[in-house]
């Protein structure tokens, strides 16, 4: 009889899970070759996760939560005013990172297939969508841009935002791509200092 997998191990395998769907995607997905890819045994995937779906609902949210660290870091970094000019210039920087790139293909996979929306609700993929949107709405709101203009002006940021990366997923065209995302930023920026200063009311933190 093998030995009973060690519960403490789970954080370890599941950064090893996404290494390993970021590598070879959803297509055919399942707990057996998964297992093998990683050298463990079927029995130890069942253990910690159960079933495909909640690994690959698990895999998902480590790496939503790994973004939302990171951007939180950014942040934190920039002071008690952050830009999200800035943060966004920040996130290309790590997005044009080959194993980086890896893991949001994973993500964007999930979201646009067939495959992908059968093994997640619509609940959870939707959040992966809108952490942009919320993230970027708050930080315009927070120096000052109306809620709603500045749920509007994150929506576009975030929906241009996504069709670069798969952009560079496509091309690979790095440099035409950052300048890019260094003009997105720009009109972030723009857009706060074009608006009526009677319309910008600072929210209290």
């Amino acid at each position: 009889m093998g030995r009973k997998p060690n519960p403490e191990r789970k954080p370890e395998l599941l950064r090893a899970v996404v290494a390993e769907l970021s590598r070879s995607g959803l297509a055919g997905v399942s707990l057996r070759p998964l297992a093998h890819a990683l050298g463990v045994s079927t029995y130890t995937l069942s253990y910690h996760f159960g079933s495909k779906e909640q690994l690959l609902a698990e895999a998902l949210t480590y790496v939503e939560e790994e973004q939302r660290r990171l951007v939180a870091g950014w942040t934190a970094e920039l002071g008690s005013e952050p830009s999200a000019a800035a943060v966004i210039e920040r996130y290309w920087a790590w997005v044009s990172r080959p194993e980086n790139l890896a893991q949001v293909r994973l993500v964007f996979e999930v979201l646009t297939s067939p495959q992908g929306a059968e093994l997640l609700p619509g609940e959870h993929r939707r959040r992966l969508m809108s952490a942009w949107v919320e993230l970027i709405a708050g930080e315009l709101h927070a120096q000052g841009v109306p809620k709603r203009r500045a749920s509007v002006e994150a929506t576009i940021t975030a929906s241009a935002l996504a069709g670069m990366v798969l952009d560079l997923l496509a091309t690979g065209d790095q440099r035409r791509l950052r300048t890019a995302a260094r003009a997105l930023g720009e009109h972030l920026v723009a857009t706060r200092d074009a608006l009526d200063p009677e319309d910008c009311i600072l929210p209290s933190r």
